[in-house]
């Protein structure tokens, strides 16, 4: 994984540690395209760092805290 990934997964998982946000705030809060983001929530999602929620239209990530114990 580049730098640059693995930059964004942290800061990710450092934005949804403090609480609970949508595709749309996660990509608003890092300056990136929507669907980038979906794809950076999704592997982590993969992985197990993320829990992942659907509210109405809307998927909400948070982390899961294992991420903290690796």
């Amino acid at each position: 994984m580049s730098n640059g990934a693995n930059d964004f997964e942290k800061r990710i998982l450092n934005l949804l540690g403090k609480k609970l946000m949508s595709t749309s705030q996660v990509a608003r809060e890092l300056g990136m395209r929507r669907d980038v983001a979906a794809g950076y929530l999704q592997a982590l999602k993969n992985q197990g760092k993320l829990q992942f929620f659907k509210v109405g239209r809307s998927h909400v990530y948070t982390t899961s805290g294992r991420w903290r114990d690796e």
